[in-house]
């Protein structure tokens, strides 16, 4: 678990790039907007787990959900601000892979599925249902894989695929998480997995409140 200080020192990081960086480069290449006023900190505007988030650029770096709604959680600013910096535009490659597969995602597979798939699995592995009405409640998209699987689209040029099987009297319940293969150019293994996370528990947070 990083420390707060560990968390702090990297949004520092981000936001001193941010601060550095052609606004509407990086506006157009991870699918955000931009809002520049005279006098003013620039203003990116783009969609996260299919909500809008505003990043404010200016003397200080502010990060939030919508324009009344306050600062979001750390972890959230920084893996926005990660994105933003570090998005390509290209498109998907329509192919996809396991976290595995991603550079650097053997050295993270460990911590991956104790964040995201280990609590995929177990808050809905023998109910699919279950995990098909908070997917949709949460914008998933239906695909076709295993018995259900659902398709978020976390940020303009990413989305991860969730996969359930409900297994049967001789395999137990199973559960996969997909990205497409060409995610590792616009995040790192550690952002995927902390990404992926954050996509999972906010399943898990629906599921609870209807239990």
């Amino acid at each position: 678990m990083a420390r707060i200080d560990d968390y702090r020192e990297s949004f520092r990081l981000a936001a001193a790039e941010l601060k550095a960086a052609d606004l509407p480069h990086l506006a157009k290449l991870a699918g955000a907007d931009l809002n520049i006023t005279e006098g003013g900190p620039g203003t990116l505007r783009l969609l996260f787990f299919g909500s809008p988030h505003l990043v404010q650029v200016g003397d200080t770096v502010r990060v939030c959900k919508g324009a009344e709604e306050g600062e979001i959680p750390l972890p959230e600013s920084i893996l926005i601000c990660h994105y933003l910096l570090s998005a390509t535009g290209e498109p998907p490659t329509g192919k996809l892979i396991t976290f595995r597969q991603i550079p650097d995602g053997q050295f993270y597979f460990d911590a991956f599925q104790r964040r995201a798939r280990d609590p995929f699995l177990a808050t809905f592995g023998g109910q699919p249902e279950r995990f098909r009405q908070c997917a949709e409640r949460l914008g998933g998209e239906l695909v076709a894989a295993g018995d259900v699987a659902m398709s978020f689209q976390v940020f303009p040029r990413i989305a991860v695929q969730l996969v359930l099987w409900r297994g049967d009297d001789e395999f137990p319940p199973e559960a996969g998480i997909l990205f497409d293969a060409g995610i590792a150019r616009n995040l790192t293994a550690e952002d995927i997995a902390v990404m992926s996370g954050m996509l999972v528990y906010r399943l898990m947070g629906m599921a609870r409140r209807e239990a």
